[in-house]
């Protein structure tokens, strides 16, 4: 097959999208004082999103000055127990805006200005939208302090640069004044061969062929000692990433390129995307890899469901055919931010025939990725909105009983290395609902390891009915267990002088729902760390008396209202 047949092959579609980006008026500053040190990157690929930032280590601590990379003022302030925890969003003259995230604290004004609210709203999560230019910042001022909050999994600082018009994130390495260095070249791990459809082979099976890579000075070759033979319409993955200097952390890389006899048929550039369309992830990457060994795979080959925009262009949407009988040759390029190169090639052979026949649907119903469909079978109904798919399914469901107490059957539904785009409508019937407990059964999911998670729903109409965002097995139990609560002192203890004192909630099924602390009967700010179940109370901020004894109360109920209330005494 020559260039020109492998274009007709490919049945040529190309698209090209070109995203301007917002220009800095001057180069930044880093948002750190330290020589930067990255352990992530942006558009690196996460769990069901792309990361939309730069982490920038803190050494294992907290209270690093944080700086403002440009003049401005903040338009947002927000803070979570979960997600960026506390975050503050600036706004800059360039239609650039800069973002904060995982912080221990504010600059004190604004810190004041949170207190407030928190106390007025009785809350601790607060998303806070001050007037313009109400706290302005200059270029390099300490605006805030690092931190481990939210859903940080360590101290650091999560930096990002977004489009003010849009509020797409941006690329922040591709503006000066960040300090970040890179002299390394991306590694290439492996390239995978995937047969796509019902008559495609690779090595004369239906199954995935993993090539490891052999480097030399950037140029990369395989180690199969045969050349692939391959057949039909063929996809292609790689596993790489990217290293900076000061850093030995794997971040992900900024384009990749695939050429096929020397033509470009997909690429790939991390240069900006949108919030809306993170979950495309879960096109883009090989999903069953990521579920069964927790590995990322980039897919060179585009589902006909993903409108992931970072797609520069592609020829037939990265799907090679092989139809003939001879050899051909792939590149894949590998680039980072700093232009540090590097690429694999290699050979596969197509043969004109295939060694097995075309596959059959064997399923209990062909769902199309583009519509709207439904599935009822004996005790469950499922809808599939429009958008839920990203490719045609042959869908599959069975019931098995449990020994474990459920109160339905375990429903499989196809399974869980399938991903969804957007949720779909699942309605189990149970076997029986003990009285009084309608408000407490629920949806469950049981994973590949065994784990069962909580998955919501209500019960109405003889069916407990959800929505959900993955495929796998499903059943029915109830949550009647209240949260746990505990403070961390002892009643009566003398807490004189102490600056903060903590409490314990956990609920190890449908998770905390609402919290409320009370000390002698007034609302108290209770900072929630969730990742740790905890939280913490800082008197000196409250308007506490002191040296007085304090009743103190904790109120938590979980997302089925199972409620539990502890109360003690303590010295102030």
């Amino acid at each position: 097959m020559n260039k020109t047949t492998l274009l007709l092959a490919l049945a040529i579609t190309a698209s090209n999208v070109i995203g301007s980006q917002p220009s800095a008026e001057k180069t930044l500053v880093s948002p750190m004082r330290d020589v930067p040190s990255l352990s992530a990157s942006f558009a690196e690929l996460r769990a069901d999103h792309f990361h939309t930032g730069l982490d920038y280590r803190t050494g294992g601590v907290q209270g690093k000055d944080v700086l403002a990379v440009d003049e401005g003022f903040v338009y947002r302030i927000a803070v979570s127990p979960t997600g960026f925890g506390k975050a503050l969003y600036v706004r800059h003259p360039s239609g650039l805006s800069s973002v904060y995230a995982h912080l221990r604290s504010f600059r004190p004004d604004i810190e004041e200005y949170v207190l407030q609210n928190q106390y007025s709203q009785k809350s601790f999560s607060v998303s806070l939208f001050p007037q313009r230019n109400q706290f302005r910042v200059t270029r390099g001022e300490v605006i805030a302090s690092s931190g481990n909050s939210g859903g940080s999994s360590g101290p650091h600082l999560h930096f990002e640069l977004r489009d003010s018009a849009t509020e797409d994130p941006v690329n922040p390495l591709n503006y000066d004044g960040l300090g970040i260095s890179d002299r390394m070249r991306p590694v290439i791990d492996r390239v995978i061969l995937y047969p796509l459809s019902h008559r495609s082979t690779v090595n004369g099976s239906r199954t995935t062929l993993t090539l490891r890579t052999v480097p030399s000075d950037g140029s990369y070759g395989v180690s199969a000692t045969t050349v692939p033979a391959v057949h039909g319409e063929t996809g292609i993955g790689i596993k790489c990433w990217d290293t900076f200097d000061n850093s030995t952390n794997r971040c992900g890389v900024y384009s990749i390129e695939m050429l096929a006899d020397g033509l470009k048929v997909f690429s790939f550039t991390a240069d900006r995307f949108s919030y809306s369309e993170t979950r495309y992830i879960n096109a883009h990457i090989d999903y069953a890899a990521r579920i069964n060994s927790g590995e990322y795979i980039h897919r060179l080959h585009i589902q006909p469901g993903d409108r992931l925009s970072m797609y520069d262009s592609h020829v037939g949407r990265g799907v090679l055919s092989f139809n003939d009988d001879a050899e051909h040759e792939i590149r894949i390029i590998v680039t980072d931010t700093h232009k540090n190169k590097s690429w694999v090639t290699f050979r596969v052979k197509s043969v004109s025939r295939s060694p097995l026949p075309p596959a059959e649907p064997d399923c209990s119903k062909v769902i199309p990725w583009g519509r709207a469909s439904d599935f009822t079978a004996d005790g469950i109904r499922i809808h599939f909105p429009a958008g839920a798919l990203y490719d045609t399914l042959w869908f599959n469901h069975k019931t098995r009983k449990s020994n474990n107490g459920y109160l339905a059957p375990i429903h499989t539904i196809h399974n869980e290395t399938v991903p969804l785009h957007d949720r779909i409508r699942l309605s189990v019937r149970p076997d029986s609902v003990p009285r009084g407990m309608e408000e407490k059964i629920c949806l469950a999911q049981i994973n590949n390891k065994g784990t069962v998670s909580y998955a919501g729903g209500s019960y109405r109409y003889g069916f407990v009915s959800g929505e959900v965002n993955r495929l796998g097995d499903y059943t029915i139990t109830a949550d009647t267990v209240a949260p746990e609560a505990r403070f961390s002192f002892a009643r009566g203890a003398n807490l004189t002088g102490r600056s903060q004192f903590t409490a314990t909630i956990l609920d190890e099924f449908s998770g905390i729902g609402k919290y409320e602390m009370l000390v002698d009967g007034e609302w108290i700010l209770a900072e929630y760390d969730a990742k740790n179940n905890l939280l913490i109370c800082r008197p000196g901020k409250s308007g506490m008396k002191e040296n007085t004894t304090h009743t103190a109360e904790l109120r938590v109920t979980d997302n089925r209202g199972n409620s539990r209330t502890i109360k003690t005494e303590f010295m102030w």
